[in-house]
């Protein structure tokens, strides 16, 4: 089915709704909240009542998109007639089938991701794996669809496709994507705002994490670029696997991070073609792109010759790359 028919069923499915639930995955990005963001906006001025559910806290870097404050971690699934959930390429990485058993069943929903490894978990995918983001699938709809996009959403949206593409620098910066930033610069995106917070504003915390990042680093004899550290949670981590993907000669950077809890967390990127993360990192029960792609494995690590992950049943998995 063409993209254009299912943005048609997309608008006939937001038509029918009254009270629409807009969901995030957890550790939300600037993709998955710009997205939700632009929608509920769009929505608003639909005359629908929306709601935006995201099961973990936005980051301080993100602060400067419109709304961020309306975000939820509970809500009650029956009030709502829609789901929509935006840049979420599997049904777990809400979180939130741990606390709502029927989430995916009792209420109509529309998927709307650009990940490869989607699951399509809706009863409407609009999935498309060539997008640079999820705001890039949403700019098209909404141009599809004739939708204004307004100051704050152009920022919203261009939130998105800037933090995916790695500020233009990552090789899912097409043609299209530069028109796309032009055109959203031009409808009032404030893209000095969402570079400078994005990119170029980093506390003395996390740049101390990142040198811990870096100092722990080595290169495997595959030629694999390999941090492994031990933080409280993941807070101050993002951004540190691009750094570490800057090292030449190498196949790919995979920074894991055990955060204490019972979780081990691995980011995984590459700069070269003949590389598909998405499936090294299927072997730990993740996903994504290509290019960047990331696990979440429950446990903790043990090191011996090499690094292991050690699951609450005992059994032990090892970290080869």
């Amino acid at each position: 089915m063409g993209f254009a028919r299912l943005y048609r069923k997309f608008e006939k499915c937001v038509e029918k709704a009254d009270r629409i639930l807009i969901i995030s995955h957890r550790k939300p990005d600037a993709d998955t909240l710009g997205s939700a963001v632009a929608m509920k906006i769009y929505l608003g001025r639909e005359g629908k009542e929306v709601v935006m559910a995201c099961i973990d806290r936005p980051s301080d870097d993100l602060r400067f998109l419109p709304h961020i404050d309306d975000f939820v971690s509970k809500f009650d699934l029956n009030s709502f007639d829609l789901l929509i959930f935006v840049d979420v390429a599997a049904s777990y990485m809400t979180g939130f089938h741990e606390k709502y058993d029927d989430l995916f069943d009792s209420v109509p929903s529309i998927n709307i991701d650009h990940h490869p490894s989607n699951d399509r978990f809706a009863g409407l995918n609009i999935i498309d794996d060539g997008a640079a983001s999820t705001t890039v699938i949403l700019y098209r709809l909404f141009t599809e669809l004739g939708v204004p996009i307004d100051g704050k959403m152009a920022t919203s949206l261009l939130a998105g496709v800037y933090g995916d593409t790695g500020s233009f620098m990552h090789s899912n910066t097409s043609g299209e994507v530069y028109v796309i930033a032009a055109d959203l610069m031009n409808r009032g995106a404030k893209i000095a705002e969402v570079s400078r917070l994005l990119f170029n504003t980093k506390p003395v915390s996390q740049l101390k994490i990142w040198g811990k990042v870096l100092e722990n680093a080595y290169i495997t004899k595959r030629k694999v670029i390999m941090s492994v550290v031990t933080t409280n949670g993941s807070a101050g981590l993002g951004g540190a696997v691009e750094y570490l993907n800057m090292v030449p000669d190498t196949k790919f950077a995979v920074l894991i991070n055990d955060d204490r809890r019972g979780h081990v967390k691995g980011s995984l990127r590459t700069r070269n073609d003949d590389i598909d993360l998405s499936k090294v990192a299927a072997r730990y029960g993740g996903g994504g792109h290509s290019k960047a792609s990331g696990f979440s494995v429950s446990g903790k690590l043990e090191k011996g010759e090499s690094y292991r992950i050690v699951s609450e049943d005992m059994s032990k998995k090892s970290l080869e790359f």
